[in-house]
């Protein structure tokens, strides 16, 4: 008898409208492992409602620039439909769902459409390629807490890590290179490449994680498939309170460029498989107008995977050697 599985693509969220920010904030402040805070769920509670009162409206007015709403959760279900198709038309007998931790649909709707369906087994993929406990692991323990809360138990495989998939890689280097392919011969030299992934908490990265190591690994599989090789840098993004980040952060090594004579910038959103605020605001818009203000006007950010046709295959090939 052929096995059915239930695939769960794991996403963060976003907010699809101005009215749904603030509880977007509340919800990322809430989780355990995305933002580690001492202290109990009343407490958790407290800092999270407080932390979205303060924020809101400055997060609000990000949003109004990039169209009011993030594109994330429609690019989602279109990804996970392009996955759907691609499995389905290899033989593999598949229910696709997305699972937001933070915004809708959720895990909760995405684990009633595989009992729905009937499925014989569960594989969760996250798109977060780097592994963290912030992202993946938070994805990974709200799954487990869903399915013994229905009292489900079916068998789980969780692919915690594609950072060095073949599939991804080339799919990278495909956007990096549409990116290069624009600067003249003479004017390579003078170019940087920075490879921007989301920041993290250094207490996390003190504990163990593995993102930066795993972004490392990313952007040297990238680097090594490139057909015009150029100089190029890592940093993070996304830095907010008063906590020591992850770093080089952005902004310094776009001021460093500046004053190495760097006349060409090409920022890679590593870490982010679809357009978000992060990329539409922090990136077309604040890093854009930062390289200009110290002196970089040719400003440039390779595509995210997005819709792309290359989406499906490659995220097909992933999820393939689990079934």
């Amino acid at each position: 008898m052929a096995t059915r599985t239930g695939v769960v693509v794991a996403q963060l969220g976003g907010p699809e409208s101005l009215a749904e920010v603030k509880p977007f904030i509340r919800s990322i402040f809430a989780d355990p492992h995305l933002v580690p805070l001492p202290g109990g769920s009343l407490t958790r509670t407290a800092v999270s409602t407080l932390v979205a009162t303060v924020r809101a409206p400055r997060v609000r007015s990000r949003y109004e620039l990039i169209g009011g709403a993030s594109p994330l959760v429609a690019t989602t279900q279109l990804q996970a439909g392009a996955l759907d198709v691609e499995l389905t038309a290899r033989g593999h007998d598949v229910v696709v769902a997305v699972a937001h931790r933070h915004s809708r649909p959720d895990t909760g709707a995405a684990v009633d459409a595989m009992l729905a369906a009937d499925v014989d087994r569960v594989v969760m993929l996250p798109l977060f390629p780097q592994h963290s406990d912030s992202t993946t692991g938070s994805s990974e323990a709200e799954l487990r807490r869903t399915l013994d809360d229905r009292d489900v138990d079916l068998p789980l495989t969780v692919i915690r890590s594609w950072c060095r998939h073949p599939s991804y890689l080339a799919a990278q280097t495909r956007l990096v290179d549409e990116m290069l392919a624009k600067v003249p011969d003479q004017r390579l030299n003078a170019a940087l490449l920075v490879f921007s992934a989301h920041g993290l908490p250094q207490r996390i990265v003190d504990r163990g994680d593995p993102y930066p190591d795993e972004v490392m690994a990313t952007v040297a599989g990238v680097v090594s498939r490139l057909q015009r090789p150029v100089d190029h840098v890592i940093a993070y993004q996304s830095r907010t309170g008063p906590i020591r980040w992850v770093g080089p952060d952005v902004d310094e090594v776009i001021a460093t460029a500046a004053s190495d004579s760097r006349t060409w910038l090409g920022v890679v959103p590593i870490s982010f498989v679809s357009d978000h605020v992060e990329t539409l605001y922090e990136i077309d818009i604040e890093m854009k107008e930062h390289a200009a203000v110290v002196g970089i006007g040719d400003f440039h950010r390779s595509r995210c995977l997005g819709t792309d046709p290359i989406v499906g295959p490659m995220l097909a090939d992933i999820v393939q050697e689990q079934l």
